[in-house]
């Protein structure tokens, strides 16, 4: 069983809304009131742990079908299945034609889920954290108690600052709430990117030395120091202003809490990866037994799984799921890899039963698949990917996926080997802070790790921009970053093209606006500014 396994407490289950006036400040909407929760510990730490669980377990009552797909599943979609990296087969029943192909508009399902999902997570902090600083409820507790309610309030801010992030990188301007104000129906404020990106990378500072140097399954430090080397990142992009100086310095503070990479890429995407604590920062955990849900990493395992591999269970681990047909390669992402890369998990055949051996074992036929994908919704061509396993060190699989059941693996949102990649970027990027020789050798760590010798090393002439974005795809295909990449690279929606981009066999480029998401046309009876904010990207 993992360490960690999320309590679902009455209060922290959100009832939503389809409106910001309602989405932003009513949650959670229980017949168990903040006065009963908020008397005891336990009431916080449930009500943290249903913070955690919404990002890992389906909304239902987040409003369409569509959008009660969890949040880890909604930011794949866009994340990767709108790139160069991998490409989703379920199109008219979940609606993804128009991600696969960057031509989603303002009533677009997937775009409404993401909105909802990230603000949904904002009115969970907000909620825990407006408890967690009242001081006639904190009255009633020890000392002890209260530093123990401190630190769950700073894990929200940092779950906050989190989804705050995301909201950053997929809109041009958003909603703005905190814990200061209150409840009751009212038009939130806006913010631009500007304003957003100061107010969560202060918080981030704010709070990144007063979480736990280790906690897994929760916020900690080094996880609070990674976000903000990703918000500094991407700081040009997102706000015109370059912070690759703040940058470096994010990156260096992770780093000076002696995490290390794994020697064995595959073990960080397999049903034990609960066990790679040297590498992995900051992930999500997920329980096939206690946690069971249809989406985050049992999504991501089962949805590798197409048709026409029999014994699939024991390169997958995804026991009684049978095949999902949804998730496979795109030719871009099968051509980055060179010979030796052991992260290319990929296969390029199906294998069949053609008889029985004289031992009685069965007899495979192995048949080449094709590379290219003939049509999105055609599950027999594109490389299979097996990079998302529920496999234990030991082979086997870690969980049951049938019915009842899920993935075992938990779900990394920072390890080493990206921070590695992200200091290295900033330091090409002129960023002050580190040398080049010093981004160098951390690009050859990730690459020796990958090549398992010095095979694969580069040279400071090749630590290029076009080298890094390449690299980050290698090393983090399927990771929910990609298209961040892409844009900050300046190669998501023009000058580079991958198959059936803008839904084109040969790829092709698509509007600016895909850059960034719509909000919801539900939002506007109630905040007419949002069709407004929609009307200037285009939508």
């Amino acid at each position: 069983m993992k360490k960690i396994i999320y309590t679902l407490m009455a209060a922290a289950l959100m009832a939503g809304s389809s409106s910001c006036t309602g989405s932003l400040d009513q949650y959670p909407h229980t017949s168990t009131t903040s006065n009963d929760v908020y008397r005891t510990v336990e009431g916080y730490q449930g009500t943290l742990g249903g913070i955690y669980a919404a990002m890992i377990q389906r909304v239902s009552s987040v409003s369409t079908e569509a959008r009660s797909q969890n949040y880890i599943r909604t930011l794949m979609m866009f994340q990767d299945c709108s790139t160069d990296a991998c490409d989703a087969v379920w199109l008219a029943g979940e609606s993804l034609t128009d991600v696969n192909g960057l031509s989603w508009n303002a009533g677009d399902p997937w775009c409404s889920a993401m909105y909802y999902h990230i603000y949904n997570i904002v009115a969970m902090s907000n909620e825990l954290i407006r408890n967690a600083s009242d001081s006639d409820l904190l009255s009633s507790f020890n000392d002890s108690e209260r530093a123990q309610i401190e630190k769950y309030r700073n894990e929200a801010r940092f779950l906050r600052a989190y989804a705050y992030t995301q909201a950053i990188d997929f809109y041009n301007k958003m909603p703005f709430v905190t814990e200061e104000d209150g409840v009751g129906s009212y038009i939130p404020r806006t913010y631009d990117r500007e304003q957003m990106f100061g107010y969560v990378t202060g918080e981030l500072e704010e709070i990144a030395p007063l979480l736990d140097q280790t906690n897994y399954g929760h916020a900690n430090r080094g996880a609070a120091y990674a976000l903000l080397a990703r918000l500094y990142l991407n700081g040009e992009t997102w706000t015109g202003t370059p912070y690759y100086d703040e940058c470096i310095a994010a990156c260096k503070k992770v780093i000076e809490d002696g995490y290390s990479l794994e020697s064995d890429y595959g073990k960080l995407f397999n049903g034990d990866n609960h066990l790679r604590t040297n590498e992995i920062i900051f992930a999500l955990a997920c329980d096939g037994t206690h946690t069971t849900t249809w989406d985050a990493t049992t999504f991501i395992t089962c949805g590798e799984v197409l048709a026409d591999f029999e014994n699939y269970e024991e390169i997958w681990g995804t026991q009684d799921s049978g095949a999902w047909n949804n998730l496979r390669a795109r030719p871009e992402l099968v051509d980055a890899f060179e010979y030796g890369d052991t992260r290319a998990r990929i296969i390029d055949y199906d294998r069949y039963v053609s008889g029985t051996g004289g031992n009685g074992e069965p007899v495979y036929t192995e048949t080449p698949r094709s590379k290219d994908i003939a049509a999105h919704d055609d599950a027999t061509t594109g490389y299979r990917i097996f990079k998302w396993t529920n496999v234990t060190d030991a082979g086997e699989p870690a969980s049951s996926c049938g019915e009842g059941g899920g993935a075992n693996t938990d779900f990394p949102v920072f390890r080493l080997a990206d921070v590695y990649l992200m200091l290295a970027e900033a330091v090409v990027r002129g960023g002050q802070g580190a040398t080049k020789a010093e981004a160098l050798n951390y690009v050859n760590q990730v690459r020796g790790r990958a090549f398992g010798s010095d095979a694969g090393n580069v040279g400071e002439a090749d630590l290029t921009l076009d080298f890094l974005c390449a690299e980050r795809l290698r090393e983090m295909y399927m990771e929910c970053i990609r298209r961040t990449d892409l844009i900050r690279f300046g190669k998501y929606t023009s000058g580079y093209s991958w198959q059936w981009k803008g839904n084109v066999e040969d790829g092709t480029d698509v509007d600016s606006k895909f850059r960034f998401l719509p909000v919801p046309e539900a939002e506007y009876s109630v905040n007419p500014e949002m069709q407004t904010i929609n009307n200037e990207l285009g939508y």
